[in-house]
């Protein structure tokens, strides 16, 4: 039987909770607990979606590659580089934590978190997705998960360009080298698009509308100084510059344009078991065709030290968020920090696996926090094991919910509370997980009257309730994984659904290894219908790909999205792209 990389990447993310792992599963890394751990240390579901899985697949986005994984679904207001929304185990983005190399993306300036629209598919080494309440490690902005994207540190350079429909041009270059106790690394990605009409009533055509282009420029820098064996200085910083268009509501031929600037900067200094690290995110989005300035800039500055004792880790952090806004004439400001202190652990006992974190987060707008998770796996054999995680979170009110710059603002909004329970069941190759939580103070918006729309808290206990299962087989060259996600339950206290989430969610993929130099990937999804005000249909999708390798430094693909051209939207009343072809060319140096 042949097993590539890609099969043993499957494997991992489907066994990540087995107490006994194979020698593929113990090479592997996670930051579930803020320290490096292998998959047979961590309670918590985890699934690591890897570089193999990304250059086979040559996803479009990264929403694409998130929407494979059972319990992560997505919204999406047209093609690239329009409003993106991501779904975490029915918690919607900002209750989801999202680091580039460890540094936040969410946006105090944003009432989606972090934005999944620019975030760029290039360079990247692995995208790790901690599922369930994280705020005991992470605190606030992590109440439903954290997603980790880790990108390479360039040891060759690599040259990669593609061209497809829709007018799609991408060329990405990345370098990297080693010269005694210093290591840099580069890399660079150019993505042009014509794109397609936003907006499209839903069954009309979408090219009898306008296009909306877009275009984006990601370069990311690291350079790293090994003072001795055991310290070391690392400076890394990584740059997006976007310019898109989309269309106004109910208007597919208008023309609305936006340009974006995120900056995340990071140095870090470690001195034997000893971390200091300083990060900024900076945002910045102008809205060009506004009758007057529309412009949001955001901050976030955090200073954080941590110190590990054998398997203790215990930390200290200051976080800062500033929000500067001028729109229709007039100017906001806003800033709120944070303090915090935080441990996490494990330790071993027989068959069983212990996680614990503890965290207690001083705000200067509200209330203090204290939040925790605690998990036990017991290994009933080599191949079998069960998990229990509990943890409690919390969600803060950013900064834009109490501005609130198109509407009433609410400066008394109280942070959203959470309690999540799940039980994860793991075998050699499959894995069924269910889990259930509760919140409360849930924010949301409300209408006053006439459009006038406020973020408040909504009284009683909302609840989310589900399960997934995840399956992967091999046979001779031949890899085949599924999986299947139910929310049996997404509302708010009063009844009312969770907008926007699919009740029913099927993923399948398939790959066949031809030769050692041929492969085929076929992946289909199927999605259930959505409750929304106006309802989306179900629809199946299918994506395949071919991948050839010509010879040791030349690599070549061929992608056909949509492939049996099925019309389908996400969001009521916006487009999605029709069947679509891609091709591309990689070389090693």
């Amino acid at each position: 039987m042949k097993v590539s990389k890609l099969s043993t990447a499957i494997l991992v993310a489907l066994t990540a909770n087995q107490a006994y792992a194979t020698t593929e599963l113990k090479q592997v890394v996670v930051t579930a607990n803020k320290t490096s751990q292998t998959l047979e240390q961590i309670t918590s579901n985890v699934h690591i979606i890897t570089s193999e899985e990304i250059e086979a697949k040559h996803y479009k986005s990264i929403t694409e590659a998130l929407n494979e994984v059972s319990g992560i679904s997505f919204t999406r207001n047209g093609g690239l580089g329009t409003s993106t929304s991501v779904f975490l185990r029915g918690s919607s983005t900002n209750r989801v934590l999202v680091l580039i190399d460890g540094v936040r993306t969410n946006d105090p300036t944003s009432t989606a978190g972090s934005d999944f629209s620019h975030i760029a598919m290039a360079n990247i080494e692995r995208i790790e997705i901690i599922k369930g309440a994280q705020s005991g490690v992470w605190g606030s902005d992590a109440a439903a998960g954290v997603i980790n994207i880790i990108t390479k540190d360039n040891k060759i350079t690599e040259v990669t360009t593609e061209i497809g429909s829709y007018g799609t041009q991408k060329l990405s270059l990345s370098t990297g080298k080693k010269i005694n106790d210093v290591t840099f690394s580069f890399s660079a990605q150019r993505l042009e698009t014509d794109g397609f009409s936003s907006q499209a009533p839903a069954g009309t055509d979408i090219d009898l509308y306008e296009d909306d282009p877009y275009k984006s420029t990601n370069v990311i820098a690291k350079i790293k100084y090994d003072i001795t064996p055991n310290s070391s200085i690392a400076l890394s910083h990584n740059y997006t510059d976007t310019d898109a268009s989309y269309d106004g509501w109910n208007a597919p031929d208008s023309t609305q344009r936006s340009t974006s600037l995120t900056n995340l900067t990071n140095l870090t200094l470690k001195r034997n078991n000893t971390n200091i690290a300083l990060q900024q995110s900076l945002f910045e989005v102008e809205q060009l065709d506004s009758s007057s300035k529309d412009l949001v800039e955001g901050k976030v500055q955090s200073v954080q030290i941590t110190h590990q004792i054998n398997s203790l880790l215990l930390g200290a952090e200051h976080l800062v968020n500033t929000a500067d806004i001028d729109k229709s004439g007039t100017q906001n400001s806003e800033s709120t920090n944070a303090n915090s202190i935080f441990g996490t652990n494990t330790h071993s006992a027989g068959n069983f696996t212990f996680n614990e974190a503890l965290r207690w987060d001083s705000y200067s707008n509200f209330d203090a926090e204290v939040t925790g998770k605690i998990g036990v796996k017991y290994a009933i054999n080599p191949h079998h094991s069960i998990a229990l995680n509990y943890g409690t979170a919390y969600n803060a009110p950013t900064l834009i919910e109490m501005i609130n710059p198109w509407g009433t603002g609410n400066q008394n909004l109280e942070a959203e509370k959470s309690k999540e329970f799940s039980i994860d069941y793991s075998a050699s190759n499959f894995r069924v997980s269910l889990f259930d939580k509760r919140i409360t103070n849930l924010i949301d918006w409300v209408d006053l009257g006439g459009w006038n729309f406020q973020p408040q808290n909504i009284d009683g206990t909302s609840k989310i309730r589900g399960y997934e299962a995840e399956y992967t087989f091999s046979f001779n060259q031949l890899d085949l994984s599924a999986n299947y996600t139910r929310l049996v339950l997404a509302e708010q206290a009063d009844g009312t659904a969770l907008a926007r989430r699919p009740e029913t969610q099927v993923g399948l993929n398939l790959n066949w290894y031809a030769t050692s130099n041929l492969d085929f990937n076929l992946s289909g999804q199927y999605i259930g219908e959505r409750s929304e005000g106006g309802d989306t249909q179900f629809y199946s999708v299918w994506n395949t790909s071919i991948n050839y390798q010509i010879n040791n430094n030349t690599s070549t693909y061929f992608k056909v999205a949509n492939l049996t051209d099925v019309y389908y939207q996400v969001v009521d009343g916006y487009a999605t792209a029709e069947r679509s072809f891609y091709a591309g060319l990689k070389v090693n140096f």
